[in-house]
């Protein structure tokens, strides 16, 4: 495929994507440290008086992490990030944040939200983990939320493989740092980039791999920062292996069943991180998968890490809310809901 039908993708250009911008407000902060903690992309540095702020160059996407473990309630959403134009564009742009819509009965009355949805709204994927192993009894019944998910046609495409070994981790972290330095090394080369675009041939979803949040954001915080780790230091790391010959797609079912596995694990005091990177570093290193016993057509979809949390990762932050178009009854065209 010829540079220039890709370049759009690979080569975003300048000016066109923004990145979320936050703030403190210093009045209500404690310099504990926890939102410049909770960030995945180490967005955060401290000014001359010891508050948190935004690095010159840093990756936000967004997800608002630093905001959910503020004590205080002393970070602020300036700016979301966005796409102005472009392959990535997102529509519309900025996409406003909002929280969670007043629940109301069948009779259209306020109420409350009910345990699932409590336990929905409020999860968040957990990053910074206790140095505690957690219990074999309890990953089993994570393992059973999943085994116990709905499939297309009943295929139950899935099979798991529990790794709480700490050396095993260790080396499954390096092999795979090194597989994402190559990649966010050779993506902001521009001579080397040419060389990812096999990467972005083919289906739409080909190209996930290469949004900017993945590489600046995930590939370029575990590139330049020593302590990042694909593993997150995590006690438990689950891999979720499917078949790909699964009925609708092995995305689709590994997806349902990962969720389930994860709002249990939530629900036993246990928080859970979906975790991408670690299936490349399992699926792009043949001794990893003779080690692990995957073959032809199966394939590392996911992996998700367990842990107990170090402190507070959970609450409600606000979401992007694109308009949603209701057909009723006797309408002749739809209603936008914005």
């Amino acid at each position: 495929m010829p540079w220039e039908d890709v370049k759009d993708i690979l080569r975003p250009e300048e000016g066109l994507v923004h990145m979320g911008v936050m703030r403190v407000d210093t009045s209500k902060c404690d310099k504990c440290e926890l939102c410049m903690q909770n960030c995945p992309f180490r967005c955060w540095t401290k000014d001359e008086e010891g508050y948190p702020i935004l690095k010159e160059k840093y990756a936000c996407f967004s997800c608002y992490n630093c905001k959910v473990a503020c004590p205080n309630d002393a970070v602020i959403i300036v700016d979301s990030y966005h796409v102005d134009d472009g392959f990535w564009k997102t529509e519309p742009h900025p996409l406003p944040a909002k929280m969670p819509l007043e629940p109301k009965d069948a009779d259209g009355n306020p109420t409350e939200w009910n345990e699932i949805e409590k336990i929905v709204i409020n999860r968040r994927s957990v990053r910074n983990f206790k140095d505690k192993p957690v219990p074999e009894p309890l990953i089993q019944r994570v393992l059973e939320a999943g085994r116990f998910a709905p499939s297309a046609g009943n295929c139950q495409p899935w099979k798991f493989i529990v790794i709480t070994d700490k050396a095993l981790i260790e080396e499954i972290d390096k092999v795979t740092s090194n597989i994402l330095a190559m990649m966010y090394n050779a993506y902001i080369d521009d001579k080397a980039v040419k060389n990812l675009v096999p990467m972005v041939e083919g289906p739409p979803r080909s190209v996930a791999g290469v949004d900017p949040r993945v590489i600046l954001g995930g590939m370029g915080s575990i590139t330049e920062n020593e302590d990042a780790e694909p593993s997150l230091y995590a006690p438990a790391v689950i891999l979720l292996i499917a078949d790909e010959r699964s009925i609708g797609s092995p995305q689709i079912n590994i997806g349902i069943c990962g969720q389930n596995m994860n709002l249990v694990a939530n629900s036993l005091g246990i928080k859970a991180c979906w975790n991408g990177f670690i299936a490349a570093g399992i699926n792009f290193h043949p001794p990893f998968r003779k080690k692990f016993g995957i073959k032809q057509p199966w394939t590392c979809i996911t992996s998700m890490c367990l842990g107990y949390p170090k402190f507070k990762q959970e609450g409600i932050v606000p979401r992007e809310f694109r308009p949603v178009a209701w057909f009723r009854e006797g309408a002749e065209e739809p209603e936008i809901q914005e």
